[in-house]
């Protein structure tokens, strides 16, 4: 009986083995396993979210000092400082603004947030970027954009030796000044008017445009009073914020 018993399960066992091959192994024979995993798209894409990527940034920042500066940058030799300002912030920076010209007191007064439009605009908020070349150490270009789009906003160029400040009589600045909306502007000249009693003289003159429909702040145009040459601008949003100071 014992040897029939070590037969029988001799048995079992080689038909757990064999025959029940295909409970074990659900799969043939050399089939691999495969978990399908959604494929992560690594591309630099110049938006994410709605907002520009900061290699876009840079690349339109330098595009931006080249194009108004007539300079020949290269991203190699440049140094990036990125600040991103979210509308809440913005907003916040208008708020601050003393606004006491007579446009924003009538918009005040019809209880109209300044620049609604504009705002809605940069609905992503801004980029501010400090650019600083290897080449030159001693200039560095402030720029600003939008973050959804990557419109020039503001851009300067700042040297770090001191010059003289003029007196307010030089008309040179305001030549240049319409020069650069001619050549450059957003606006046509024969929509704004220069705004003389804002004009703001030191190191970099600045001159300021109104529109003639509405009587909004459109430009700020900074020419550099030694040599009358164009050192940056601001317009809309930011013409505002640089009147008042804010950014």
């Amino acid at each position: 009986m014992r040897k029939y018993g070590i037969i029988m399960l001799f048995t079992v066992s080689i038909t757990l083995l064999t025959g029940c091959q295909g409970w074990f192994n659900s799969n043939p024979k050399d089939t691999v396993m495969v978990k399908n995993i959604p494929q992560v798209h690594q591309d630099n894409e110049l938006e994410y979210e709605g907002v520009l990527s900061q290699d876009a940034v840079k690349t339109l920042s330098i595009q931006a000092v080249n194009t108004y500066f007539e300079k020949k940058l290269v991203i190699d030799l440049v140094q990036f400082e990125i600040l991103a300002i979210d509308q809440n912030k913005l907003k916040e920076l208008l708020n601050e603004a003393e606004i006491t010209s007579q446009p924003m007191q009538r918009r005040t007064q019809q209880n109209q947030m300044p620049f609604t439009s504009e705002l809605s605009a940069i609905s992503g908020g801004l980029y501010n970027v400090t650019l600083t070349s290897s080449d030159a150490p001693a200039v560095a270009y402030d720029i600003v954009l939008n973050a959804k789009d990557g419109d020039i906003l503001k851009i300067f160029c700042s040297y770090r030796e001191t010059r003289a400040v003029p007196g307010e009589s030089d008309e040179k600045v305001f030549e240049y000044a319409d020069r650069f909306i001619e050549e450059y502007g957003d606006y046509p000249l024969s929509e704004l008017t220069k705004q003389m009693n804002m004009t703001r003289w030191g190191p970099a003159v600045e001159v300021y445009y109104t529109s003639k429909e509405d009587k909004d702040l459109k430009y700020c145009v900074m020419i550099d009073f030694g040599s009358n040459a164009f050192v940056g601008f601001s317009k809309d949003v930011m013409a505002l914020l640089s009147y008042y100071s804010k950014l």
